[in-house]
This record gives C-alpha cells, sequence and structure tokens, in this order.
C-alpha cells in the first residue's frame, strides 16, 4: 500500500512525508501549489496539485480520487489541516472506493471538530475548559458584551466551513470593549453564517497530548509544552519541548481518556490545554481531530505517528492487546523559519496584546539565539535540504 500526504505545505506533511519514505513505503505528496515543501522532499515519490478545498471543494474531492485511481492499490491518505480532512469525511463513501482511510463516525467528528459542541463535552465529562458562552443572534452577543471581563477570545465555532462548495476559513482574535465585540460578531456571522463562540481570555502556558486510538483505546501517546508560538498571541507552536510522566502530562491523559471512550476514536487526535495562571489548573481549549502541526516532535522523540498510522490502516492493531507506544526522551523541535516569524512581530508588530503576551524586545532576542541541548529543526535537514529551500521560495511567491 502508498501514501498520499495531502497539505503538502505544512511541516506537520513533511514530517510524515520523511517518515514514511525512510521505511521504504512510497509516499505521493499533494498541494495546492508546486513550491509547498514536501513536494520536493528526496522521499516524495511522485507529486500532483490539487485544487483549493475552500475554492472548490468538489473539484479537490474529484482530483483526489482520480490520483487515487493512477496510483492504483487504494492508497492511505494523510490530512493535515481541516480544509482537506473535513472534506475527505463527508465524502468517505465516495472516496472508499478508490483510497484507505481511518476515520471515526461523522457524528464524533462533528463533535471534535466543532468548538462549541467539544467544550459542551467536556463540561459533561467534568474535564476543565475555558469558560465560554454560546449565542444564537445578536442580543445574545449585546447581553454577554456587558458582563464580561477584557479583552476576551471570540472564534467561529469551525476553523473551517463550506457554503455549497466555497468554504470558509477563520481563526481567532481578541475584542478588547463590548463595541469591538458586538462587531466582530457580526462580522464572523456575516462571513460563515453562524455565530461565533466567545470565551474568557487566560494568561498562562500552552500543553498539547496527542494519540493514535484504535476504537478509542491509545495505542500510542507523546505529550508537549510550547515555548513559542507562529504569533505572540498564539497560532502553530514553533517551538516545543517533549514531556514525559510529569504531572501535567498525567493529567492530561486522564482528561483526554474521558473523550476518548465516549468518542470511540479512531486514529489520531490531539488535545490543547492552557494553564490557567490564575487558577494554576489546565483547561482544555480545544481538540484537532487529525495529525497536528507539532507533529516533528513527537517523531523525534520516537512515537512514529504516521508509522503507526499505516500499520493500524493496514490492521495490526484489530483484536490486539498492544503495549502503549510512548517515549521517554527529552527533545525541542523548532520551526526556524516560523520562530523568525514570532520574533519579527515581536519586534514590529502594532498590538494591543502587547502589554499582555508579548516578551520583551530584548528577552525575545535572547531566546531565540540561545543554544538547547537536543534540540532538531522541524523543516532544516541536511540529508533532506530542498524542502527548507522551497520552504523559503514558497513565503517569498505568497507574498509577493
Amino acid at each position: 500500500m502508498e501514501a498520499i500526504i495531502l497539505d503538502g505545505h505544512l511541516k506537520s506533511a513533511l514530517a510524515a512525508t520523511r517518515s514514511l519514505g525512510e521505511k521504504g513505503i512510497r509516499v505521493n505528496c499533494a498541494a495546492e501549489r508546486k513550491s509547498a515543501m514536501s513536494l520536493h522532499s528526496c522521499f516524495c515519490a511522485q507529486d500532483f496539485i490539487y485544487p483549493s478545498p475552500v475554492k472548490n471543494r468538489q473539484a479537490f474531492i474529484e482530483t483526489l480520487v482520480e490520483f487515487a485511481k493512477k496510483v492504483g492499490g487504494k492508497p492511505l491518505v494523510y490530512s493535515f489541516s481541516d480544509e482537506t480532512f473535513l472534506p475527505i469525511s463527508d465524502e468517505r463513501e465516495k472516496l472508499e472506493k478508490y483510497v484507505t482511510l481511518v476515520l471515526s463516525d461523522k457524528k464524533n467528528i462533528d463533535l471534535a471538530f466543532n468548538k462549541a459542541k467539544t467544550l459542551s463535552l467536556a463540561k459533561k465529562l467534568n474535564v476543565p475548559h475555558t469558560n465560554y458562552y454560546e449565542v444564537e443572534n445578536l442580543n445574545d452577543i449585546k447581553k454577554i458584551s456587558k458582563k464580561l471581563s477584557y479583552p476576551a477570545v471570540i472564534k467561529p465555532k469551525h476553523s473551517c466551513v463550506w457554503k455549497g462548495n466555497i468554504g470558509v476559513k477563520g481563526t481567532a482574535s481578541y475584542a478588547f470593549t463590548p463595541v469591538e465585540l458586538i462587531e466582530k460578531a457580526k462580522e464572523i456571522y456575516k462571513k460563515t453564517g453562524l455565530w461565533p463562540l466567545v470565551q474568557d481570555f487566560i494568561m498562562g502556558e500552552e500543553y498539547g497530548i496527542e494519540m493514535l486510538c484504535q476504537e478509542g483505546e491509545i495505542v500510542a501517546i507523546s505529550a508537549h509544552k510550547r515555548i513559542r508560538s507562529l504569533n505572540p498571541t498564539g497560532g502553530a507552536a514553533v517551538v516545543k519541548e517533549k514531556i514525559f510522566d510529569d504531572e501535567n502530562s498525567r493529567a492530561m491523559e486522564e482528561y483526554a481518556k474521558r473523550f476518548l471512550k465516549e468518542l470511540t476514536w479512531n486514529g489520531v487526535i490531539m488535545f490543547e490545554f492552557k494553564m490557567d495562571k490564575k487558577e494554576k489548573n489546565l483547561k482544555l481549549l480545544e481538540i484537532n481531530g487529525r495529525f497536528w502541526g507539532s507533529l516533528p516532535l513527537a517523531i523525534f522523540s520516537g512515537v512514529d505517528f504516521p508509522y503507526l498510522f499505516f500499520q493500524q490502516a493496514q490492521g495490526d492493531f484489530v483484536g490486539k492487546k498492544n503495549e502503549v507506544v510512548q517515549s521517554q526522551n527529552k527533545i525541542m523541535s523548532r520551526h526556524l523559519l516560523g520562530d523568525t516569524h514570532n520574533l519579527l512581530l515581536v519586534f514590529f508588530k502594532n498590538d494591543k496584546m502587547r502589554k499582555i503576551v508579548y516578551l520583551k524586545r530584548i528577552k525575545a532576542f535572547k531566546e531565540f539565539f540561545a543554544l538547547h541541548k537536543n534540540q532538531k529543526y522541524d523543516v532544516f535537514s541536511l540529508s533532506d535540504p530542498k524542502p527548507f529551500l522551497f520552504e523559503v521560495i514558497d513565503i517569498v511567491k505568497r507574498k509577493l
């Protein structure tokens, strides 16, 4: 069986390409553009370009089907973004004639990808979570705007939602006044057709725990602490370190198990938590029911999720009581260009959140150039150098 790696511009897709290729598995890399870095890895046997699933969802599915037919043998599909994962989940009946998929059922996928439903389930399962407000109309927004403390977090309930064949992407932002909250809520509703989720802002460090599951049972597990993000206010982790068997990793595992049992989850899943600095406890932020951005760290530390996922697709874990795969290695990984982006924002961005979450410029400078033992790089590799070059090219092309 071969593999199809989607979202080839992402570092997680590159990590999976390298993982599988090093084990002799034939890897087919795909992306929306030819400059995507995974397509230029020495482990990419064949590549293809697909239409953006956000711009044309149906064309994306049809292109994937045609390429899978060309590859033959029902290749295993790997997805690394909501934009590709959700259409594949929705169209699974059509796709499974030509590809191999590892998916949970649609109802449970909806629970994992709808941020409001995720937090509602957390409440039911007694999992600590950020305080949130569900709103159904403008009057609801106006009411809660008067009782919130600011800044408040406002985000779409889905990171990507489709209106027919066209998708709309959205991210979290901050509101500093009731008027700003109302205006941002109206903007999200106009854009997505859904009223947003509003959450209290929490100060504190961010953590994550990642798992591969078979019918709700953990097959492999890894946890990390986030050091820096793409943006000082959040986003993808660009510097992170492996944690193992400490108070936080044990707590996250216990909370995650409650979800996994409820969802009888199949495949990979990742839980994001934040340590509430005020209340001194972990609180769930959201779930990613697909491969996540910090995947390279898990692989570096010895938990090779892409290969384990491949084994799962071949039925290696069905009916077996395997020892859970995990690692005690103390590893740090870094996305160099992402970390550079963070530093530039710290130095130059005009942001209302600067006084709240930004490092002092001199401290950010020192930490950027600090040397760390056992540090690995997500993209840069002497044995596979082209992806780093094309990551730079891709960024320049998109900026221009």
